[in-house]
């Protein structure tokens, strides 16, 4: 479960192809400060390589030190994701549209 306070794992590639699934679901990114951006993917592994591999120049930029995520069906990613967002206020996802 992605919330305040949760447990979450250190964002690298050790921690993400250990721990996170290739299946559909949402993540959220954080530093020691705040919560940097939240996502949703059909592949939540993949998304999490694809940011620490620098596609998302916001995310490096305020340092990402750790992730945490949830399997959700496809059909509920997107207002999951949404729903994250307004509870969190990620500081990247601020900042899109």
């Amino acid at each position: 479960m992605i919330a305040p306070g949760q447990s979450g794992y250190t964002f690298d590639f050790n921690s993400i192809t250990s721990f996170v699934p290739s299946q559909s679901g949402v993540y959220a990114i954080y530093n020691q400060q705040s919560w940097i951006y939240v996502g949703e993917g059909p592949d939540i592994r993949a998304r999490l390589l694809a940011h620490l591999n620098g596609d998302n120049p916001c995310i490096l930029n305020y340092g990402a030190t750790g992730f945490q995520f949830e399997p959700v069906v496809a059909d509920q990613r997107v207002a999951r994701q949404d729903a994250l967002i307004l509870q969190l206020g990620p500081a990247c996802n601020k900042k899109l549209g």
